[in-house]
């Protein structure tokens, strides 16, 4: 199928995001000086923008590609959580969010000095598992609305809201409705998405998912992650490999593609480029090269840029044109 077609399906498709929400807060400066109290730059603020993070920013991406989303995830009663209602309603995104009064809500500061030094990073946030009361409020929202959707995503940036039973219960209920499940997982949690449809791992997570003692090499990683992927039982594995491009596996299939040859300002958010577009690409043309090739082109146009991006609908334009 080529770029065009899979990416002109896209529209209209439904998705489901559930995981770990989160704001990202960008502090735009100038550089004036060293300051005579400690040797640090002293900065004069410009700017702030505030973007859709995490969880919310894998919604954002599946819209600028065309899906329809709903997102599901916990938020706190904060100022963080009234940030994060404001930049994903700003986004065009309609979350529903569970509170817990007791919860920061994830909130991730970068200060910028001269538009590209990221000088510090302050996070705000809550990692503890959510409570038992909180993961049946979530799970009753999932259950009303997985079966009106074509693909469901859980984004765990291990924050709490993906808890075994969170995954295992959103896993069995997608499977009943004939509705493919698409996640970016992390090594320890990775053998709780048993039944999904695709995972996917990083280069580093999948060398500690592996147990290796060094960096997993890319010219010899195609047995090693077929087998990751029969242990954990998981359909289908995908394991980005930065410059190295990406490696996907299913059982009977293997398909392994380079990287975009391109200057790269921030990888920020570029995972989450790619679990968007290979979840329509699962739900749209199930396990095909094709999705993995426009998953590297996507994932190009978002890491030109500084700060968390999406695919502008010039990007997806030129795309479509390869």
């Amino acid at each position: 199928m080529s770029l065009g077609d899979l990416l002109r399906q896209f529209k209209g498709k439904r998705a489901l995001v559930v995981g770990d929400l989160m704001v990202d807060e960008y502090l735009f400066c100038n550089a004036t000086r060293i300051s005579p109290e400690a040797p640090v730059m002293v900065v004069r603020h410009s700017r702030t923008e505030r973007l859709p993070g995490g969880a919310a920013n894998v919604a954002r991406n599946l819209k600028s590609l065309g899906a329809e989303v709903q997102v599901i995830g916990i938020a706190g009663e904060d100022r963080g959580a009234t940030l994060l209602e404001e930049a994903m309603t700003q986004q065009g995104l309609s979350p529903m969010l569970i509170r817990d009064p007791e919860r920061e809500t994830t909130r991730k500061v970068r200060v910028l000095a001269d538009a590209t030094h990221q000088a510090l990073r302050i996070d705000f946030e809550a990692d503890d598992p959510i409570s038992t009361d909180l993961e049946e409020k979530l799970l009753n929202a999932v259950d009303q609305t997985v079966r009106d959707v074509d693909v469901v995503i859980l984004s765990d940036y291990v924050k709490g809201c993906l808890t075994p039973t969170v995954i295992h219960h959103v896993v069995d209920s997608a499977r009943k409705h004939g509705v493919k499940v698409v996640a970016n997982a992390k090594p320890k949690s990775l053998k709780h998405y048993r039944g999904a449809t695709l995972v996917s791992v990083n280069r580093l997570e999948a060398t500690e998912a592996l147990g290796l003692p060094r960096l997993l090499d890319p010219e010899s990683a195609t047995q090693p992650i077929h087998e990751l992927r029969s242990n954990s039982g998981v359909e289908q594995l995908l394991v980005t490999l930065g410059d190295k491009g990406m490696l996907a596996v299913s059982v009977k299939e293997t398909v392994r593609l380079p990287a975009r040859k391109i200057e790269v300002f921030d990888t920020a958010g570029a995972g989450d480029t790619v679990i968007a577009t290979v979840a329509l690409g699962m739900a749209t043309a199930g396990f095909d090269e094709s999705v993995f090739r426009l998953a590297i082109e996507t994932s190009a146009c978002v890491v030109r840029h500084v700060g968390v991006a999406t695919p502008s609908q010039e990007d997806l334009a030129a795309i479509a044109e390869l």
